[in-house]
């Protein structure tokens, strides 16, 4: 096979991505996986890795994870999903994305050894995403990393990624989202993230909310697991429960020195150590939680198994860490942004960034959501925004113009509504209605975000186009 034949039977498997249901029993999949390896040797036990779960921050915590790694001299491996413009962004090797002929050789493999399985009749059929992170697995092996961070995809428990035997499970931001297949409370759903926590393992926790925390801690005691909490230096959302004596206190705290919309600067306070000056270029105060739970796995990682690193390599990775789409300032006058905020939570988290670290006179954003998402709660959301220019990204899950404007008139009835037809027509429409010190912000999926990237790109915009190796998407 050659890549795009590679892709093309990548993505002719099941896939909840791109379609939305799974056709399988989900019980089955921890076995497929562990049996589709079995037959490859078992790559996952030729290196270390990392495990992170949680409904947001996951990307963000595994990149400023292994960037610092990467600095300490390490060779790393990434694994996270979904990828903006090419599949082979999900797999990279001290930050190189795998080539296309590497990919079409081990998915030549790959293809073979799924379609003796599936012969055997030993399992119901494999899905896309399960055959992508054999072949992460894999091609870590063959490059020889020494240790690989892995983001879960959807969920925890049931992941394909969790047949691995992390050092250490992290779990981040818990909040409502994929509640079809995760359940519809975050207890349910903090117990699906927490199905990553080893027996007698290690876990650390960047998760705020009470009923979340909860659940975590109970999976950790059942496992016999050390839990590790982040929070913020004062406001602990849990501080009821810890006093209670129902939740450990938080042994690393963060604390915001100064921000702006190119970085952050802040302090962190570790059981042994006091950091200040710590930065990012990441935006949000959502990220300084996501760079203190990498801070606090760092720290595990190199004091219960010897991944060395220094502060040098910790202030280094830290600020050097990109991770696209993500409060991403990618315009002036009006100020540009694209951002892959889907859920109410992280809209939330969006707008508040939004307005702590940016100045501007009209907020305009451009919108496309899948329908499966709670679109009223992110209609309510934005409900004090000036102008929304809805639209369609080009996915099969999208939530129709026609809905969501319906929605924007029932809860939201005072917002300026606008549609457009594709997202190209929406980003231009968007910068003809702003003003010079407005501020426009592409929104609602990473799908959106990664079409408004293109667009950039393709309208001069070199900072951005030397980002893009390559695009499988439309």
């Amino acid at each position: 096979m050659n890549y795009q034949e590679a892709l093309a039977y990548l993505y002719s498997l099941s896939d909840f991505e791109r379609g939305g249901p799974y056709t399988h029993d989900r019980t089955e999949n921890l076995p497929r996986e562990s049996y589709l390896l079995a037959q490859l040797a078992n790559p996952q036990q030729d290196y270390s890795s990392t495990l992170i779960a949680g409904t947001k921050g996951k990307g963000s915590t595994a990149t400023f994870i292994e960037r610092v790694l990467r600095e300490a001299g390490l060779r790393t491996g990434l694994y996270t999903q979904p990828d903006l413009h090419t599949f082979r962004e999900r797999i990279r090797v001290n930050g190189h994305l795998i080539s296309e002929d590497a990919m079409a050789a081990l998915m030549t493999e790959l293809r073979a050894v799924v379609e003796r399985i599936q012969r055997e009749q030993r399992f119901t059929s494999f899905i896309t995403y399960e055959v992508a992170t054999a072949l992460a697995l894999l091609y870590f092996s063959r490059q020889h990393v020494q240790h690989a961070v892995l983001e879960v995809g959807l969920g925890g428990r049931l992941d394909a990624t969790n047949v691995t035997q992390p050092l250490v499970s992290v779990i981040t931001s818990i909040s409502y989202d994929h509640m079809q297949v995760l359940g519809n409370t975050l207890t349910e759903i903090a117990t699906e993230k927490a199905g990553i926590i080893k027996p007698n393992g290690l876990v650390v926790t960047s998760a705020q909310a009470p009923e979340a925390l909860l659940a975590i801690v109970d999976v950790a005691r059942r496992q016999h697991a050390e839990l590790i909490r982040v929070a913020p230096s004062t406001g602990d959302l849990a501080q009821a429960e810890v006093t209670a004596g129902q939740l450990p206190a938080p042994s690393y705290r963060y604390c915001l020195e100064q921000q702006s919309g190119e970085h952050q600067r802040f302090t962190v306070w570790t059981p042994e150590h006091t950091y200040t000056g710590l930065e990012i270029s990441l935006v949000g105060q959502h990220q300084l939680e996501n760079a203190t739970a990498a801070l606090a796995t760092l720290d595990v990682l190199r004091q219960r198994h010897a991944i060395t690193w220094n502060e040098a390599s910790l202030r280094t990775g830290l600020l050097a860490a990109h991770w696209p789409a993500r409060i991403e300032v990618i315009g002036q006058q009006p100020t540009l942004i694209v951002d892959g905020a889907h859920n109410t939570d992280s809209m939330q988290k969006l707008l508040a960034a939004l307005r702590t670290s940016f100045t501007f006179h009209r907020l305009i954003i451009v919108l496309s959501v899948a329908r499966d998402k709670d679109l009223v709660g992110i209609v309510q959301v934005l409900r004090d925004i000036d102008v929304v220019v809805l639209t369609r990204m080009a996915n099969p899950r999208v939530a129709s113009l026609e809905h969501m404007t319906e929605l924007f008139a029932q809860h939201a009835p005072l917002v300026d509504v606008h549609t457009a037809a594709t997202s190209s027509e929406a980003i231009e429409l968007a910068l003809d209605l702003a003003d010079p010190s407005d501020l426009v912000c592409a929104t609602g999926s990473l799908y959106l975000a990664a079409e408004i990237l293109r667009w950039s790109a393709t309208h001069g915009n070199q900072s951005i186009a030397s980002t893009i190796e390559g695009v499988d998407h439309a």
